[in-house]
């Protein structure tokens, strides 16, 4: 498969296959200044179909799929991340919903509390995930996207004022946190289904937010105020992104982990002294000491994301 690159592909993400539906549906190229959260209800990743069993036609830009065992938010893409996709409700005669600068994103799993504990028999946290008190992994994932998404097109890490409100009660026109056709034409920045104009769904319920842009901001290293008392340790700095570690990368952040990797006595594959071109020296290296820390032993692909650069400069 054709690794896509760009800031229309979220890095390691599933481009193409049955599960890419631009190509059958289209959409309109945007300035995408808004991202839309979803939850999609269910424990697997969706055919998306219609009423009318269209497979593809309420497809958003993106789905995150959790892969429990392996502590990681699994992405698949079905559109560009700046071309209008169909998640949202548009009607007629109405302001424009779907193709109103705002990509979207799916997460796999639920916001109901009815399924706060369990589910079918399943368990939220070890078979899926319940989005209001997911696990620190999930909202490190979720962060990783906002974060790549206020890098690569603009959309500022800030929520709607009236805040995230707890499903059932986020759901219907009146839900307190709808916005109106003129208050979503303004908003810039990530929403999630309850409070775009138009629509009636309460996803993804009371997420928290605050603690997820949070963590969103320490990736890009942006401000984190804080008063400590006593003295702490310096602060890891700021994960640039997986993009900087893929076959062809060339930058500075390269030789920054290689340099720490040899500090942390995990540079035995290095011929050479770390370079900034990504090697398989490199992607050996990372595999070694993420096999060494037991939080990321069931992913030990090679690939830094967050919690391999926080543990890995800490």
């Amino acid at each position: 498969m054709t690794t896509l690159t760009g800031p229309q592909y979220y890095p390691g993400a599933s481009h193409s296959g049955a599960s890419w539906y631009e190509d059958n549906w289209g959409g309109d190229a945007m300035d995408v200044n808004v991202l839309t959260v979803h939850t999609t209800e269910g424990m697997s990743l969706p055919n998306y179909a219609d009423s009318s069993g269209r497979v593809g036609a309420v497809a958003p830009n993106i789905t995150f799929v959790p892969d429990m065992g392996a502590k990681r938010l699994r992405a698949v893409q079905h559109y560009r991340i700046d071309i209008s996709s169909r998640a949202l409700e548009n009607k007629l005669g109405g302001v424009a919903t779907n193709t109103n600068n705002v990509t979207q994103a799916e997460f796999v799993g639920t916001c109901d509390p009815a399924h706060k504990s369990t589910w079918g028999g399943k368990r939220a946290g070890v078979d899926y995930i319940y989005w209001p008190d997911a696990p620190d992994w999930a909202y490190d994932e979720m962060a990783e996207y906002f974060a790549w998404l206020h890098e690569n097109h603009g959309i500022p890490l800030v929520g709607p004022s009236a805040g995230w409100k707890a499903y059932p009660g986020s759901y219907g026109t009146r839900n307190g946190v709808r916005m109106s056709g003129s208050a979503w034409n303004a908003f810039r920045g990530i929403c999630g289904h309850q409070h775009v104009t138009e629509n009636v769904h309460g996803d993804p319920g009371n997420i928290p937010f605050s603690k997820i842009i949070a963590k969103a901001k320490a990736l890009l290293g942006l401000d984190t105020p804080s008063t400590p008392t006593t003295p702490s340790a310096p602060k890891p700095p700021a994960f640039p992104g997986r993009k900087y570690f893929q076959p062809g990368a060339n930058n500075k952040y390269v030789t920054q982990l290689g340099k720490q990797l040899v500090k942390k006595g995990y540079g035995k594959h290095y011929e050479e002294g770390p370079g900034p071109k990504w090697s398989d020296a490199d992607r050996l290296n990372v595999r070694d000491f993420q096999r060494s820390k037991a939080a990321l032993r069931g992913d030990a692909d090679g690939y830094p994301g967050p919690l391999t650069w926080q543990l890995l400069f800490s």
